[in-house]
């Protein structure tokens, strides 16, 4: 026979599955919804995770995308939101009732469909330095970010000032970044060699810069909008985190002046 003591602790467990439940639904129906909206004509709908007001995005994806289309002086509209792409992918934009999923894949379509070319003042040569450094920055930086933010350096309330997710979801996405770093290659190594991994990556980054304005030159190309969005989130990460203290060291000073510059060029209200 149950206690008095049991019941109230049954009673307290029903509730609280109950309370799980509903965000549980709650949630698959925010992701899942079929709803329809009507959004404006020509207008790029860029879909990216919900954040809190005031704050920048945590996805360097979503920070790049959002770039561009401020270069490219693009109408869009954000719409924030837990729903992914066919692809299963976040950052996805729809236009006119197009869905198309990757930055890349996104960039390259409204290079198209605007007839717009970021690079065409830059030769071949240029093209390909450029390449390899976004390259560089989205699958060796993007993943260091990803390690120190979510498995290193994990501060759960940094994170939760920042993005609007329940604290379940929250730990879902950090056991996702765990197994998807172990994959990639990363997530096998110590703290220490990823710093030093970080370090390599910077330096690079920076030698390329030099005392230009920006990566290429003196002209912003397509490629600054993937940089931007890496050295950003870099520059915004928990006090505890390797890659704070490798950004106040200060080793990298012209990484602070081109932040500043591209800051200031395309996005003053960030």
């Amino acid at each position: 026979m149950a206690t008095a003591t049991n019941t109230k602790e049954i009673l307290l467990a029903v509730a609280g599955s109950g309370v799980v439940l509903v965000a549980a639904v709650k949630l698959i129906r925010c992701i899942f919804s079929e709803e329809k909206k009507d959004y404006p004509k020509d207008v790029v709908i860029l879909f990216q995770p919900p954040q809190h007001p005031k704050t920048s995005t945590l996805s360097p994806f979503a920070a790049k995308l959002e770039m561009y289309l401020r270069m490219a002086k693009i109408p869009y509209q954000n719409e924030y939101s837990l729903k992914m792409s066919p692809k299963h992918k976040t950052p996805w934009i729809m236009f006119n009732g197009q869905v198309i999923s990757d930055t890349q894949f996104i960039i390259e379509f409204l290079n198209k469909k605007f007839d717009i070319d970021l690079s065409k003042h830059l030769t071949s040569k240029e093209k390909a330095v450029a390449h390899a450094m976004r390259k560089m920055a989205e699958e060796s930086l993007y993943w260091i970010f990803a390690l120190s933010l979510w498995v290193h350096d994990y501060d759960r309330s940094f994170i939760l000032k920042r993005i609007l997710v329940s604290k379940c979801i929250l730990w879902k996405i950090k056991s996702a970044v765990k197994r998807q770093t172990y994959c990639q290659g990363y997530g096998r190594h110590t703290r220490e060699e990823v710093e030093n991994l970080c370090r390599r990556d910077l330096q690079a980054l920076s030698d390329q810069i030099g005392r230009n304005l920006f990566l290429m030159g003196n002209q912003p190309c397509e490629t600054d909008c993937a940089i931007f969005a890496l050295v950003a989130m870099l520059r915004n990460m928990p006090e505890n985190s390797f890659v704070t203290k490798i950004m106040k060291d200060n080793v990298y000073p012209n990484l602070t002046t081109y932040y500043e510059k591209m800051k200031k060029a395309f996005w003053p209200d960030y």
